[in-house]
């Protein structure tokens, strides 16, 4: 079976490395599904600094976040830069979706690529433009699930 590629927000990366996190859980899980399947990720470059930034901010280890990295540059991610083109499709979907910055170069990527969002960000996932599937980790695993029954 062929499977819908994924765009991968950062929120989730975040998850799924700290318990304290709200859909930890569920984050560990789908990345693992992902891993193991092998299927493909494709993630702005943008995601790279917003990962590394946030668990180096907020637990104070270097170390720990640039082992987070590691474990996100998988052969079946790719890094998609973010040139002229995708910035000026991500600001036409910030200002017509109200949508943030970086969030907003997430959806566009998931656009571009025909991609399903996966986000824990419910405001980025409420607004993104008609054609864009957004779900968070708990809801695609339950679609996961669906497809096996």
């Amino acid at each position: 079976m062929i499977h819908t590629p994924y765009v991968i927000d950062a929120s989730v990366y975040v998850a799924r490395s700290r318990r304290s996190e709200p859909g930890f859980a569920d984050s560990v899980a789908l990345l693992q599904r992902i891993d193991m399947e092998q299927w493909q990720v494709y993630l702005p470059s943008i995601a790279l600094p917003e990962v590394a930034g946030n668990i180096a901010r907020t637990t104070g280890k270097l170390s720990f976040a640039r082992h987070v990295l590691i474990i996100l540059l998988q052969p079946y991610v790719e890094i998609i830069d973010v040139d002229v083109t995708m910035g000026q499709f991500a600001a036409n979907l910030a200002m017509q979706h109200r949508i943030r910055g970086c969030d907003a170069v997430y959806v566009a990527l998931a656009q571009m690529r025909n991609a399903v969002l996966i986000t824990l960000d419910q405001e980025q996932r409420q607004r993104v433009p008609p054609g864009v599937t957004a779900r968070t980790p708990a809801e695609e695993l339950g679609f996961l699930q669906s497809l096996n029954n």
